[in-house]
């Protein structure tokens, strides 16, 4: 901790201050150690369970952002240096591509499998459900379901599809996400790691 003060004061009187304020100086110090670990985040980027190094390559004469997939990394060309925001817009680009190709047919195959099918698919960006399922047995699917691994995916699409048989958690509807996904208290554990991307 720097200590700026006038040259007057005395060792003792600003250790007298700093223990008064311990607290607040806690507080700061906290808020600082959380924005450093949101500049690590910042180079963090998960497609389909794979964390990709963030590349950018920055030139004053890019007028748009792009992204692209390169094996474990994602190339981003830019017009400057990457921000959350931008890391967000990007992000959100990806996804929303991504997710109608490779969950559509996964949803189509569970279905099958399940004999639950859904009046209509859809895909959102939502901040508090990877899924849900309406009333109406329309189920719309998180675009950020593009994050997680195939099996994490595939559990969400089965909980919404059983949800077309029951409206409810009850035993019955954990009863048929477990004859389809045996697993599926394990899977409710893993997706927590992946929280802060919803």
């Amino acid at each position: 901790i720097e200590v700026k003060c006038n040259h007057r004061y005395s060792q003792e009187k600003i250790l007298k201050i700093l223990k008064e304020n311990i607290h607040k100086i806690e507080r700061v110090h906290a808020k600082l150690l959380v924005r450093e670990e949101n500049k690590e985040k910042l180079l963090e980027f998960y497609y389909l369970g794979q964390k990709l190094e963030i590349i950018q390559e920055i030139d004053s004469l890019f007028n748009s952002v792009t992204a692209q997939i390169d094996s474990d990394k994602l190339i981003v060309k830019i017009d400057k240096a990457l921000t959350i925001e931008y890391k967000e817009i990007i992000r959100e680009k990806i996804y929303k591509k991504s997710a109608p190709i490779l969950f559509l047919n996964r949803v189509k195959h569970f279905s099958n499998l399940m004999n639950l099918f859904p009046a209509k698919v859809s895909f959102r960006k939502a901040k508090t459900r990877w899924g849900s399922c309406s009333h109406r047995n329309s189920i719309s699917l998180n675009i950020a379901l593009t994050a997680l691994p195939k099996e994490l995916s595939d559990y969400i699409i089965i909980h919404e599809l059983a949800h077309i048989k029951h409206k409810n958690h009850s035993k019955e509807f954990w009863a048929l996400v477990a004859k389809y996904y045996p697993q599926y208290k394990d899977a409710k554990v893993a997706l927590k790691k992946f929280a802060t991307i919803l």
